[in-house]
Order: structure tokens, then sequence, then C-alpha cells
């Protein structure tokens, strides 16, 4: 799952950006708002992308393990379930 994508945002979206992006979103796809089939679905993911992006920590773990895991799966699989069986 992308989470730019999701927010559609670029990876260099600044912070305000992306909230921006993410309030419209939340809005466009709420539950309350829209009926369609997947409107939870969507809204579940804008909203976790969201919790990652709008957090510099996560956001910047969340670009690293990208990386990791394109350069080096083996890695990004320990690393991930080391934080699973660690959280």
């Amino acid at each position: 799952m992308d989470y730019f994508e999701i927010l559609e945002v670029d990876k260099s979206a600044s912070q305000a950006d992306i909230k921006k992006s993410f309030r419209r979103l939340a809005a466009k796809y709420h539950p309350d708002r829209n009926t369609s089939e997947d409107a939870i679905e969507r809204f579940q993911n804008i909203q976790e992308s969201y919790s990652v992006l709008s957090d510099p920590k996560k956001r910047t773990q969340y670009i690293e393990q990208e990386y990791t895991e394109v350069l080096n799966p083996k890695a990004f699989t320990a690393s991930y379930w080391n934080r699973v069986l660690n959280a």
C-alpha cells in the first residue's frame, strides 16, 4: 500500500499539503457522506496513510522501509518480523 498514492500527494509533499489532501479525501470518502461499497475501506486507508505521513518519525521509517524492501527484500522481511514480534 503506497500511502503517498492514497493521499494523492508527491513523496516531497509538505506537512501542510498532506493535511490538506487528507481533509479533502476524508470528507469525500467518509462513510456518512459516501454510500459506495468501498467508502469504508478507502476511508480507513486514508486515515492509516495520514497517521503515518503526518508524523515525521513514522514518515521517515516508512520511506526507509520502502527503500529497504526494494534493495534488500530479505532485510525487509527480517526487520518486519522483528517489529511485529517486539511490538
